[in-house]
């Protein structure tokens, strides 16, 4: 850079700096517009009164309540909502103000209370499992009288054996259950009944018919049963009396020469190491 170069820059540099300084001392000197103290005080009330409001909103906490009907079990949900939420019951949607109670009183001071949830009574334990009662069966010999109740055949069909032995297991503790594929009362085929001679589980001992065929291992050969129906009574006669194994599936075989009614309970007594199987016949007419 020569002389000249250097002086041309050097003269810029102090233009610049010359501007800077002044502008710097023009805009000092220059007023800026007045804003009343009354309109200062005005704009911090309204933003006290805005973030006042805002914070003093009340927060309505609605329980809703969902019954699901799963086939198995009864279940209950419940979910904690704010504001927007809604109780529906019965497919009737009831807003967050309507679902709230207010009790003025000395104590309260007019709080919002939510109000207590109300649950219907469910479907029996029948209806959850799909289990009907369908007849009656008599022993006389034994003092022996109960219902017989039938599951659904959904399980049998879809050789469910886990869930069927359960639904059975709930029939159990409301009477004798007959199975699934059993026939009917008086026609060809084997109906199939079984009953708790003692109670294996801790619902079943809470039972009226946790032990209901406790006597059946007394019965003797010739003595009558008797299924009672809408109509009139199938009456069947004890003809063999026979000890298995849990694993003998072969006693549900079905049948379809003759009216053979079966029953089925734990034995001995008081344990579940083998079944008793009473087979007799109806009695013609």
């Amino acid at each position: 850079m020569n002389k000249y170069q250097f002086r041309t820059v050097l003269v810029a540099i102090l233009a610049i700096v010359a501007s800077v300084v002044l502008w710097t001392s023009a805009i000092s000197s220059v007023s800026l517009p007045q804003i009343s103290q009354e309109v200062v005080t005005q704009f911090d009330d309204y933003l006290r009164t805005f973030f006042k409001a805002d914070s003093q909103k009340k927060e309505v906490s609605v329980t809703e309540v969902t019954i699901e009907d799963l086939g198995t079990h009864f279940a209950r949900s419940v979910d904690q909502t704010h504001v927007t939420a809604s109780v529906i019951e019965h497919s009737q949607k009831v807003t967050a103000e309507e679902a709230t109670v207010e009790v003025v009183d000395g104590d309260t001071g007019g709080d919002l209370v939510e109000p207590p949830v109300v649950i219907h009574p469910s479907a029996s334990e029948l209806d959850q499992w799909d289990i009907s009662r369908a007849w009656s069966i008599a022993i006389p010999s034994l003092g022996i009288r109960a219902p017989v109740l039938l599951p659904s055949m959904k399980n049998w069909s879809s050789r469910a054996w886990d869930v069927l032995e359960e639904q059975m297991q709930v029939g159990l503790n409301h009477g004798a259950v007959a199975y699934p594929h059993s026939s009917g009362p008086g026609r060809k085929g084997n109906l199939i009944i079984a009953g708790h001679s003692s109670p294996p589980t801790e619902s079943a001992r809470n039972s009226e018919f946790g032990s209901l065929f406790s006597q059946l291992p007394n019965i003797e050969v010739g003595e009558e049963i008797s299924i009672v129906t809408a109509g009139s009574p199938v009456t069947y006669r004890v003809e063999k009396k026979t000890i298995v194994s849990p694993q003998t599936t072969s006693i549900l075989e079905q049948q379809q020469d003759e009216s053979i009614l079966k029953l089925i309970t734990c034995y001995p007594v008081g344990t579940t190491r083998d079944r008793m199987i009473i087979l007799a016949k109806k009695i013609e007419d």
